[in-house]
């Protein structure tokens, strides 16, 4: 190994050292209090109780659980997407409590951003100090960290994925090692089992774009094969990432045509919504002058719970790249890489402003499964990858420029900051803004308000922004004078190299200012505690009833306590469901008809804080919960069947019955298993009981006094198998949207199991890929070794000298 081996080996090791620290120093206060949880927003109100019911299952041996039945009834659960169940990092889960291994994972991937920041740099042929300039710009850049604060790790995830993607891409198109294929694959793969599939799907077309590049940029000998083996590469890395990814993938595809959404969800107004203010462009370079938190800010978004700040030394490195970029010591090469990258940048960039600006619009066209996602906001997760990227080239124009005239007797280096009038031109903008908010920030703010916004706009800046306001103008001319200087007197070889370690602290320091916002511990047992009703539902309820409650808790609270409740806040609701509770969320369904939609889904309990007074309830002792007096079996024969012409003729009949027991509206769904001699289930009598009462299994003891339709509330869908004494028997849909078998006369064992071919189907996919990604990555790299082995005693190389960053 060469003395400069030695070191890029030294520096890499050193930058893997400095992140881990400041990973764990970042998040001190969760890591040395064990009794802490890492708060967001989303997490505590969906994340951890969707979570705890798959820890629960797994922990009770009954495997990965395909059906939850404590929310809206029931739904099937891996397709809901309910977080990473497949990722590698939740295997913490099993090993400690849930709320300290969600948070380990935080911890996990701050350090990851890192490291492959760094990997992506590299690969693209980076100096080690360069790399670390990029590690250390999308470590901790306000984007990807700011989400802690929502507890949105899956976006995180798919977010610190995206270096490792690229970085793959590129070493796999400049070697064509399947390693790196494989590589990309797996990056891929595991950005869709995030399951954040949005920013997969964004980052991919980012992918896409430098492949394009590749072939327009870089083939040249107009070969076929030239053009032919890197896109075969590039699909068969996607399909091996979408074989890794299966077995969430195939379950959510099935799902789809099942459930509805909110009905404003369609349309380009909804593709559009959720976009990046124009106006919040400042927030790049100066978080604080639409604000950065819900308490202070006032910009345009319903809320804010993140920020774009991406670091004043990283934005004026890549400024620097960009300009360094038309000097005559680059190679033609290196500058279209830098072009390319500022090209996707500034598109990106602009895609986020959605409706604002017409890339979005026609993306929105023309882009295949555009119009399935909101949010274009999101793409911001892949320019903030690209400006640190663009960072690191910045300080390789530094290094280039100092390795000018670099001989015995030659002069030193004739500087970066060239040419003086396109450094100008770009710094004045910022270090103007960067004087303005340090002089004047009340100014600033009032020039904001008048000059950005309508007449009349409703928030209006708090004069608390003024202080953060300042102290960020400061920092933004501080940081950019800062680079510039450090740059111009390392391109002069008037201080060492190693004077980039001020760039990184600067750097580290500034962006943690902003992110330590986002970072929130707050005493586990404050958030997750057991409200002494649960456990008085917990003594009363029996198996398949539900409660309801009206206040006091959230719409997931009962989830997490394993409570089944017709209540809920998931992405999705089944079709039939839907339209019987009113919508994505229930209550105003069930408050406009609560006789007859109760009894449907056997809501036993209602839970209220404040008193409530209805004939139909009974207050329980000790306060807040209220018996339901009419009920009905959890299982029952009705008085008389019927059978609707179609689905909306059911929702239509089923809304105007006075009692499901006296009377049951049935649908022949078709595939359900029914023979087409068009007969119709007679009303039967009877007993029914509950002998088992499990997620994806349900039994029942059934005594027919007379053959007829047996009705269960529960909540019907296609994946529902049932089996009465072992003989599979047709499923009927009663009621529009409950299960009904037909059972004859008699002792029976009525069962139920839920069966999702696509889960089946989606985890054997998943595993095979995973072999397969194993042996394209380890197998090259055993016979390469076993090949170095043979050559190590005459000293040859047997591959011949290459760039040692094309290794894995």
């Amino acid at each position: 190994m060469t003395s400069g081996a030695r070191t890029d080996r030294l520096v890499t090791w050193l930058f893997l050292g400095g992140a881990a620290l400041v990973s764990l120093l970042f998040y001190r206060d969760f890591i040395l209090h064990p009794d802490r949880l890492l708060f967001g927003t989303d997490m505590i109100g969906e994340g951890f109780p969707l979570r705890r019911f798959a820890v629960d299952e797994l922990r009770a041996g009954r495997g990965i659980p395909l059906w939850t039945p404590y929310v809206y009834g029931g739904m099937p659960y891996v397709a809901l997407l309910p977080g990473p169940l497949f990722y590698p990092s939740s295997l913490l889960y099993l090993v400690m409590p849930l709320y300290r291994a969600i948070g380990w994972t935080f911890v996990l991937h701050t350090f990851l951003a890192g490291g492959f920041g760094y990997f992506l740099a590299r690969s693209f042929r980076l100096r080690p100090s360069a790399a670390a300039v990029c590690g250390t710009s999308f470590m901790l850049t306000g984007y990807v960290m700011s989400h802690l604060y929502g507890g949105h790790d899956g976006r995180i995830f798919a977010m610190v994925l995206f270096p490792l993607a690229l970085g793959s891409l590129e070493r796999a198109l400049r070697t064509a090692d399947v390693r790196w294929w494989a590589l990309l694959a797996g990056a891929v793969g595991l950005q869709i089992l995030t399951p954040h599939t949005q920013l997969m799907y964004f980052s991919s077309l980012a992918l896409g774009l430098y492949l394009v590049f590749h072939l327009t940029a870089r083939a040249r000998r107009g070969e076929v094969r030239e053009y032919a083996r890197p896109v075969a590469g590039f699909v068969a890395a996607f399909a091996l990432a979408a074989g890794l990814g299966a077995a969430q993938l195939l379950p959510t595809l099935g799902l789809l045509d099942h459930v509805v959404r909110a009905a404003s969800e369609r349309g380009y107004e909804f593709a559009a919504s959720w976009a990046l203010p124009p106006q919040e462009i400042s927030a790049l370079v100066l978080p604080d002058l639409i604000g950065s938190l819900p308490e202070n800010y006032w910009g345009r978004n319903p809320f804010k719970l993140h920020i774009e700040y991406m670091g004043v030394i990283p934005v004026a490195l890549a400024m620097l790249a960009l300009v360094g970029s038309f000097a005559p010591r680059d190679g033609t090469q290196e500058r279209r890489v830098v072009w390319f990258l500022a090209g996707v940048t500034l598109v990106g960039l602009l895609f986020a402003l959605g409706g604002a600006t017409p890339v979005h619009r026609l993306a929105y066209a023309i882009v295949p499964m555009m119009k399935s996602f909101r949010a274009p906001a999101m793409m911001m997760g892949v320019v903030a990858a690209l400006v640190a990227l663009l960072a690191g080239f910045g300080w390789q124009t530094v290094l280039a420029a100092r390795r000018t005239g670099s001989g015995k007797h030659d002069p030193p280096g004739v500087g970066v900051l060239r040419p003086r009038v396109a450094i100008v031109l770009l710094s004045a903008p910022f270090l103007l803004l960067g004087l303005a908010a340090a002089l004047s920030p009340a100014g600033l703010l009032d020039f904001a308000y008048h000059a950005w916004f309508p007449e009349g706009w409703p928030r209006r800046p708090s004069s608390e922004l003024e202080e953060a306001l300042r102290t960020g103008g400061l920092f933004l001319v501080g940081g950019w004078v800062l680079t510039l200087g450090v740059a111009e007197a390392v391109a002069r070889r008037r201080v060492g190299g190693a004077t980039v370690l001020v760039l990184l602290l600067f750097t580290v320091a500034d962006l943690w200012r902003i992110d330590a916002r986002y970072v929130r511990t707050v005493p586990a047992a404050e958030v997750l505690r057991r409200d002494p009703v649960v456990d008085r539902l917990a003594e009363r309820l029996e198996p398949g009833q539900r409660a309801w409650a009206l206040e006091g808790f959230r719409p997931n609270d009962f989830l997490y306590f394993r409570i089944p409740t017709p209540d809920g806040s998931q992405k999705f609701l089944l079709r039939w469901s839907a339209s019987l509770l009113g919508g994505i969320r229930p209550a105003e369904g069930l408050a406009g008809r609560p006789v007859p939609l109760w009894a449907l889904f056997d809501v036993r309990y209602l839970v209220a804080r404040s008193g409530l007074e209805s004939p139909l309830l009974e207050e329980l002792p000790g306060g807040g919960l209220y018996a339901v007096r009419d009920t009905v079996p959890h299982a029952y024969f009705p008085e008389r069947v019927e059978l609707a012409a179609d689905t909306a003729d059911a929702l239509r009949r089923t809304l105007a019955i006075e009692s499901p027991v006296r009377e049951t509206i049935l649908e022949r769904v078709q595939g359900a298993g029914f023979s087409d001699d068009g007969r119709v289930p007679q009303a039967g009598a009877g007993t029914a009981s509950v002998v088992r009462y499990e997620p994806d299994e349900i039994v029942l003891e059934v005594e027919a006094e007379r053959a007829g339709l047996l009705v269960v509330s529960e909540i019907w869908h296609p994946g529902w198998q049932a089996r009465i004494d072992g003989v599979e028997t047709p499923v009927w849909r009663a009621n529009t949207a409950f299960r009904a078998v037909e059972v004859p006369m008699g002792e029976h064992e009525v069962g139920f199991r839920y069966e999702s071919p696509a889960y089946r189907i989606g985890s054997v996919t998943s595993g095979l890929s995973l072999v397969l990604l194993l042996g394209l990555l380890v197998g090259p790299t055993l016979s390469r070794r076993r090949r170095w082995g043979a050559h190590a005693s005459s000293g040859s190389d047997p591959e011949g000298t290459s760039d040692g960053s094309d290794g894995p």
